[in-house]
């Protein structure tokens, strides 16, 4: 398995049970996103649609479509790495999503800069 897929995985994983536990406003949820409001619930939707392009681009590499998913790579991954590294500034380091996030951050810069 290349990075590339690796990264994209994680992406569906993390992105998909993030939303729909946001959306079931599951127990665990919050406690780390705070109680149901719109703009958590529009924080799942962007968690969604970065699932939802994360699956696009793994679809891409399932037809052998290499090219496309690493071009989604280029845009969707320096975003993701910015807005996760942004969140250690925002809240504490401590915190269970800065945690998540700075994790993600490393195996999506690893795949920029060896895996794509």
């Amino acid at each position: 398995m290349t990075l590339l897929t690796l990264s994209y995985l994680v992406n569906v994983v993390i992105t998909f049970t993030v939303s729909f536990g946001i959306w079931r406003n599951h127990g665990g949820m919050t406690d780390v996103y705070g109680r149901d409001t719109p703009a958590r619930r529009i924080l799942a939707c962007v968690y969604l649609t970065i699932g939802m392009i994360s699956l696009y681009a793994l679809l891409q590499l399932s037809l052998g479509n290499t090219g496309i998913a690493q071009a989604i790579a280029m845009t969707l991954f320096p975003l993701q790495i910015i807005y996760k590294l942004i969140t250690a500034r925002g809240l504490w380091v401590a915190h269970p999503v800065v945690l998540a996030n700075l994790g993600v951050a490393v195996l999506l810069s690893m795949t920029l800069l060896f895996g794509t």
